[in-house]
């Protein structure tokens, strides 16, 4: 045995005092709070709460609280249909559990003195604050007009008081026996679960009758007794089974005579099955719209129910299949299904909301429909329209570049500065009215805008003189021809008769129908005469660049644009909606790309290859001396891609500006439009540079192998012309034809940058030239019409600081008809007269090219070779 176990051995000493033993301390008894109370007799039926409130005076406060009584309401109402709300709806208790102003005393004293501790009544307290027995009042009417019908069905044996009573009216019966549901969830008898299940097995039974009651009224058409037996069940349960029985009972859902398979028989884009389908559809929401409103309740959502079920069982199966024929065609095709899809949705839409109609749906839900509906595919159709759209602009660049082979002969065929800008200004017009037709009418296949833009193989002036000759307007071939007025836009929606359907540009069908837009040029309208003829001009303008194409991209971006707007117009909500927006700005900013990187800059890349390759020789002057072919083919270029960048601005304004902030500088697409413009800027820059130095070496060329010796040095027994020589002359007109293509092609303060830096080159080119003459006096005056000619050109610039080179040449001609050495000394000592930009030094050199210098050089020079010591 341990130590600590083992027994204490030592003795008691009986002085020492036993040890205390410890006293219990006395138990305190505490009640439980009101609020638990509370929750404990919520649980209880309504036979004990009467025992409860029995037991104390406490407990009958508790009992009668209206937190008791309002969760037995609540019980009964969440299975209300509608019949109780109403009953409940405007009572007003007056009654209290207790006086509220009095508290209760026992034996002259409060009830709370009687809890010892407690300052206040937590009982008395609450009574006050929360119950006026308004609930319990409610209760008590409900118990006693229920409670026979409920402890009735007790006896199975015998017919239920419920249908003695309200047999005859079925939504009378059905809205007690709704009630009765409530009561019996309330546990108002002991044996509450023994009655309950026999009012279950009542309603089931009332269920049943009254829906095949419903049927047979359905199946002969029978509104009236359709009526009441809906409203009957839907004053039961809420009439889900009714519904979805008038619903599932209609013949689309399992009649439905419509074949996907039947669209795309008669041609490429035959969807009148489609139509006549949805028609039928449309004419079925209008009738239901009515037979609902004869039949069901306002508060009962049956026709958005129907619209729903039919919208997701027959429409979106039929529509599925019939974009999946219409992909396994071709994307073009699939795109074009879609939009006449939504279009068709859109109209159900419209109709589904009229006010005329006895039930309608809110906008808002209609939307929703829609969007349920191309849900599965909306992904996939905003991917395949992207896809689409840049694989059709790249076909039809890589088709121009296969193309760009063919180059216009005759080159003599080209528009005058007046003409042209006539014509730019008169397409910029056509196409603006183009650019706001609906879609239907503007097909990217057929639309006599663009095919007037056709080489001049193809389309000759003789073919235009005689369209315009057949309807009676007066016009010749020439290009210098006044122009017309401002062209007419004619659309073909059909060509030969066929109908200009949706067609993929490597279709057969789609090649035809250009050709046929092509060939419609020459069809003797009088509408279209004016734009054929304009654009017939234009066309002169296109060598590497190429309106036609840039219409066909715009038109096929425009095309796709109408379609994904159809979705923003609707207004799709959630992730969607960013998703269809980004759609709508990137194929947008496909054609930005594709306009500026494969056509613009490769076009003017091969252009400026072309003015660098370019060397003068005697054979261009054997012709018209300031004919600079790649010179003008550029400059030409300019104009075009004028034109371009208008188009551009036009179709952003007219179109996309509608979805897109023009104001919001980080948008993707206002970014991409500043890439667009600076590419043709930069491409236009590049290439005036190198379109001075090629005109320039044009110039001097001119110069070089026209200027003959006796122009400025006849000999003596020779008459003196005093007309410009022919190298003036040429080179004058060679300045002014190339320079004047441009007028209008670009702003002005880059034209400005542009004369004046041809001004100043070309006196650079002549000064050289000049100081390689050789002058005598009578050939001085021929010397002075060439500058006084000079000096005409360059005040046609318009450029003030190009101007004083050649006022300085005016002066330095007088030179060479003085006859006085000392007037020539003082001549060239006034530095005044040549506005500071001619140095002694430059003045003396083209005093060199006096015939008699070697005499007169001692006189002239003498200052200058004397030397003084101060």
């Amino acid at each position: 045995m341990s130590f600590i176990d083992a027994p204490d051995e030592s003795p008691q000493s009986p002085t020492m005092p036993a040890p205390l033993k410890p006293v219990a301390a006395p138990k305190q008894h505490r009640s439980l709070p009101p609020d638990i109370l509370i929750r404990i007799f919520q649980y209880l039926p309504v036979p004990s709460l009467t025992n409860v409130a029995l037991a104390s005076r406490r407990f009958k406060v508790l009992a009668y609280d209206d937190e008791i009584w309002d969760d037995k309401l609540r019980r009964m109402l969440d299975r209300d249909t509608g019949a109780l709300a109403a009953t409940l709806e405007g009572k007003t208790g007056n009654s209290a559990l207790m006086d509220i102003g009095i508290n209760i005393r026992i034996n002259n004293k409060p009830l709370n003195t009687l809890i010892p501790g407690l300052s206040t009544d937590p009982y008395s307290a609450r009574a006050r604050a929360k119950s006026t027995g308004e609930s319990r009042e409610n209760f008590k009417e409900l118990y006693i007009r229920l409670l026979p019908y409920y402890t009735d069905l007790r006896q199975k044996h015998r017919e239920s008081k419920v249908l003695k009573d309200y047999g005859t009216s079925p939504e009378e019966c059905a809205k007690l026996l709704n009630t009765l549901v409530g009561f019996g969830a309330c546990h108002v008898v002991d044996d509450y679960k023994q009655i309950n299940e026999a009012v279950n097995t009542l309603c089931q039974y009332f269920e049943s009758a009254s829906l095949h009651e419903f049927e047979i009224a359905y199946d002969v058409h029978n509104t009236t007794d359709m009526k009441i037996y809906a409203h009957a069940l839907i004053a039961l349960n809420g009439g889900s089974i009714c519904i979805q029985t008038f619903v599932q009972k209609h013949p689309i859902f399992f009649d439905n005579p419509f074949n996907p398979d039947d669209n795309y028989k008669a041609s490429s884009s035959d969807l009148e099955p489609f139509k006549k389908f949805m028609s039928l559809v449309i004419e079925e929401f209008k009738q239901q719209s009515h037979v609902v409103g004869e039949t069901f309740p306002e508060n009962v959502d049956v026709y958005y129910m129907f619209v729903d079920r039919v919208l997701e069982d027959v429409v979106s199966d039929y529509v599925n299949s019939l974009l999946g024929i219409a992909q396994s065609h071709e994307t073009r095709l699939y795109l074009h299904t879609i939009s006449i899809v939504l279009d068709s949705m859109s109209q159900v839409v419209d109709v589904l909301t009229q006010e005329d109609l006895p039930r309608k749906i809110d906008r808002e839900r209609g939307i929703n429909l829609i969007f349920k509906l191309f849900l599965p595919f909306l992904d996939d159709y905003l991917y395949e329209e992207q896809a689409y759209v840049k694989a059709a602009c790249d076909e039809l660049i890589e088709e121009w570049n296969n193309n760009t082979g063919v180059r216009r002969e005759d080159q003599s065929a080209r528009l005058s500065n007046q003409s042209r800008e006539t014509f730019k200004r008169n397409y910029l017009n056509a196409f603006k009215k183009v650019i706001t037709l609906p879609v239907d009418l503007v097909s990217t296949a057929a639309t006599t805008i663009a095919s007037p833009f056709q080489r001049s193989s193809s389309t000759k002036p003789s073919d235009i003189d005689n369209s315009k000759q057949s309807t009676g307007s007066p016009i010749t071939g020439s290009p210098k021809s006044t122009p017309p007025s401002t062209p007419k836009v004619v659309t073909t929606a059909a060509v030969d008769g066929e109908d200009s359907g949706p067609l993929s540009p490597k279709s057969p069908a789609s090649i035809h129908s250009r050709q046929s837009s092509r060939h419609s040029l020459r069809s003797p309208d009088v509408r279209s005469m004016d734009l054929k003829y304009a654009m017939h001009e234009l066309d002169m303008m296109q060598d590497l660049l190429s309106l036609e194409i840039v219409l066909q991209l715009i038109h096929v971006n425009k095309d796709a644009e109408r379609r994904v707007e159809r979705f923003i117009e609707i207004g799709f909500p959630g992730r969607m909606r960013g998703e269809i927006q980004k759609t709508y700005e990137h194929i947008f900013v496909s054609l930005l790309k594709t306009l500026g990187n494969q056509h613009i800059q490769p076009a003017f890349d091969r252009a400026i290859e072309h003015l660098t390759s370019y060397t003068p020789d005697l054979e261009s002057l054997e012709g018209n001396a300031g004919d600079v072919p790649p010179l003008t083919e550029f400059f030409e270029m300019v104009h075009v891609g004028d034109v371009i960048q208008q188009m551009v601005q036009l179709y952003y304004d007219e179109e996309i500006s509608k979805y897109v902030d023009k104001l919001d500088f980080i948008n993707e697409v206002n970014k991409e439009k500043k890439i667009f413009e600076r590419i043709l800027d930069d491409c236009v820059a590049n290439g005036m540079d190198r379109g001075i130095q090629v005109l320039l070496a044009q110039v001097q060329y001119i110069l070089t192998h026209e200027q003959k010796s006796e122009d400025y040095n006849p000999p003596e027994n020779m008459i003196a012309d005093l007309k410009p020589t022919k190298a003036c002359r040429d080179s004058i007109e060679c300045l002014r034809s190339n320079t004047s293509m441009l007028n209008g092609a670009a702003e002005k303060s880059t034209m400005d940058l542009f004369f004046g830096e041809i001004g100043r080159r070309f006196a650079e080119v002549l000064y050289k030239h000049l100081k390689t003459q050789v002058v005598n006096e009578q050939g001085g005056f021929r010397y002075i019409s060439d500058m006084n000619a000079y000096y005409d050109f360059a005040a046609s610039l318009r450029q003030k600081a190009v101007t004083p080179y050649f006022a300085a040449l005016k002066s330095l001609a007088n030179l060479f008809i003085i006859s006085s050495a000392q007037d020539i000394k003082n001549v060239i000592h006034d530095l005044e007269r040549y506005h500071g930009l001619m140095k002694t030094e430059d003045l003396f050199e083209f005093a060199a090219c006096r015939s008699d210098w070697p005499v007169v050089k001692k006189v002239v020079t003498k200052d200058m070779t004397d030397c003084s010591i101060m």
